[in-house]
């Protein structure tokens, strides 16, 4: 038995720098992942087979997993089974990557599982043709990502913060948020390099000032209550607040434990809160 942990992906700045003649977004973004985790299982088996502890999530042929699995098994010629087990914490349509978080973990625990002996490099090459945040949540370190996703520069040093990340009871369907960018007549692009370099000079205040998400503005518009998610986050103490991929989810930056706690127990139950730490390490045990 394998198992294999698949951390949420989180965005301290997401810009969107052009389109491709594919349709794919070119995109330019400082990632890194958080405690806050879905756990695969994976046993030997006669047939390939996917349960979740989650009645919403899909377990059949339209599951990342399953896609990473026959990739594999098409690439390899593996002809193996596996029993796979997905218990669920990330939430679903949060701009958390969750889905390409557990594609990611079945790459690596499958490969490991059938003793398919496939580098990092290969699993990656496979990881982008299943979706452009798979090669990243591979690797899972604190890191600048260009391209459709498959080009990944580490940061090292990162800064430390408390997280607390808030899941309004909205979806905000991808596609949809980068048809309504291609659509405004002005977009937003943080300032990634600025950002970059006050990481660089572990200047606080100009981390909180040069974090940016170009998805904000159009999500905001159309969806007030995250907007006030992240400015109820700012209210109760956090050194900034944004939006992570293309929501719903925001996240609060917490300089302490003790602001991040006081700050968690202001949302409503209905929405979906929690406090993590941001992970530095290729896998959160």
């Amino acid at each position: 038995m394998i198992t294999v942990n698949a951390p949420a992906k989180v965005n301290m700045s997401l810009d969107i720098t052009g389109k491709r003649a594919d349709g794919y977004h070119l995109m330019r973004m400082i990632n890194f992942t958080c405690d806050l985790a879905d756990q695969l299982i994976f046993e030997k088996a006669d047939e390939l087979t996917l349960s979740c502890d989650n009645p919403d999530v899909p377990v059949g042929g339209e599951n990342l997993i399953f896609k990473a699995a026959e990739v594999l098994k098409t690439k390899t010629g593996c002809r193996q089974g596996a029993a796979i087990t997905l218990k669920k914490k990330i939430p679903m349509q949060a701009g958390l990557a969750g889905g390409s978080a557990d594609c990611a973990a079945a790459l690596k625990g499958l490969n490991s599982l059938w003793r398919l002996n496939l580098s990092e490099e290969e699993l990656a090459e496979i990881g982008i043709e299943l979706g452009a945040d798979v090669p990243y949540c591979l690797d899972n370190r604190p890191a600048l990502v260009e391209g459709i996703g498959e080009i990944i520069t580490l940061i090292d040093p990162f800064p430390d913060y408390y997280l607390v990340i808030v899941k309004p009871d909205i979806n905000v369907p991808t596609p949809e948020a980068f048809k309504a960018f291609d659509c405004q007549e002005k977009a937003f692009h943080p300032d990634i390099d600025a950002l970059l370099s006050a990481i660089s000079r572990k200047q606080s205040g100009d981390i909180a000032k040069f974090s940016g998400n170009a998805f904000e503005p159009i999500v905001f518009k159309k969806y007030p209550k995250i907007k006030s998610v992240k400015e109820k986050l700012e209210k109760a103490g956090a050194a900034f607040a944004l939006m992570s991929g293309s929501g719903s989810t925001v996240v609060g930056y917490f300089e302490s434990l003790e602001k991040a706690k006081t700050a968690s127990g202001a949302f409503l139950a209905e929405q979906l809160c929690f406090m993590a730490r941001i992970a530095k390490g290729k896998e959160v045990k």
